[in-house]
């Protein structure tokens, strides 16, 4: 049986089939559209790098192509210098693969963020919509007398390298927390005592002597009778007739008991990591006059102990096992560039 339809019907679903398919084209033609204005110049594992995005690093290399080129080639920057070539390099090509290999290794990066749950979208669109939310909020605050920390506006570039690394740890502190349970002291000593004399040792003591005098000249004469015959000062100022004109006394240096803005502790702390004890300092003066100081003994503080130093251990064991991550993703990564995309691209546009 054939249903015929009323006029009225086919005439309607014509009208809606016209209406549909314009739409379709219109979407698709809007589509195309956003694509021109800002095309792909080239994706990694199938995650798009668009122009916008592209020039947004290309921008953060061109003081560095500058240096480099000054550097290597004795290249001054000139109006033509983007276009130049010097010894078959040229600057522009030199910045665009630059920011390649830095783009490269941050989209591998956010790819991994992803896999963990730490961001939804990675997209360049994505950040600037989060940029202008963020100023946003920061000049709501103000406006509201409310506290904020940090800049009152964020530019782009500081704000990128914000939110990534905030996104980096978020990603360390995700693979500690899943994993911290799993390690073992067969993973973590070796690593403990391979950064153990960088990262935990505890520093050291130093018990020195001050020997003051009203001029230089004593303390001169003490400081080579010591030397050539080593004893102590009491015992040597006697007979060369100083007793009265030269003061010791004994003390401690520990950067433990220091604060970390006396500058002047710093300063003696790296005199004393140059001497051996028994050594002497020049003559030096501080406002009670001329004086000069002897290393007694250096006590060397030892390490943090494997048991304490373990929370930390596991942070760094998971922190180079993310790099390694990144690492083999980058060089099993697959790439393809728009050659011509990446033509059009310059500093100018």
């Amino acid at each position: 049986m054939v249903i015929k339809r009323p006029a009225r019907t086919v005439m309607l679903l014509v009208f809606l089939l016209v209406v549909v398919t314009g739409l379709s084209v219109t979407v698709i033609w809007s589509h195309a559209a956003q694509s021109s204005e800002d095309p792909v110049v080239f994706t990694i594992n199938d995650e798009p790098v668009t122009a916008e995005e592209f020039r947004f690093f290309l921008q953060q290399n061109k003081a560095l192509t500058v240096s480099d080129f000054k550097r290597k080639y004795r290249a001054d920057y000139h109006a033509d210098f983007w276009t130049s070539s010097y010894q078959g390099q040229n600057p522009l090509d030199y910045a665009k693969q630059k920011t390649i290999e830095d783009l490269k290794k941050i989209k591998i990066e956010q790819m991994l963020m992803k896999r963990y749950g730490i961001i939804e979208d990675s997209s360049f669109v994505s950040f600037l919509k989060q940029l202008e939310a963020e100023n946003k909020d920061r000049q709501q605050n103000i406006r509201n007398k409310q506290p904020i920390y940090g800049l009152q506006k964020y530019g782009a570039e500081p704000f990128y390298s914000y939110l990534h690394s905030m996104n980096y740890q978020a990603l360390i502190d995700d693979l500690v927390k899943k994993n911290k349970a799993a390690l073992t002291d067969a993973e973590l000593k070796p690593l403990y005592d391979e950064i153990k004399s960088d990262d935990f040792h505890l520093g050291y003591s130093f018990d020195y002597e001050i020997i003051s005098a009203e001029s230089p000249r004593p303390l001169e004469q003490l400081r080579d009778q010591l030397l050539s015959r080593p004893g102590s000062v009491q015992e040597s100022i006697v007979p060369l007739g100083f007793s009265k004109d030269i003061a010791v006394r004994r003390d401690t240096l520990d950067m433990d008991t220091k604060s970390k803005d006396d500058d002047g502790a710093q300063e003696l702390q790296e005199i004393f990591m140059t001497m051996q004890p028994g050594e002497f300092t020049g003559i030096l003066r501080d406002h009670n006059g001329p004086m000069m100081l002897r290393l007694l003994e250096t006590e060397d503080k030892g390490y943090v102990p494997y048991e304490q130093a373990r929370t930390s251990l596991v942070q760094l064991y998971m922190e180079r096992q993310l790099e390694q991550l990144v690492e083999d993703q980058l060089r099993q990564a697959t790439m393809e560039i728009d050659e011509e995309v990446l033509k059009r691209i310059s500093f100018s546009n």
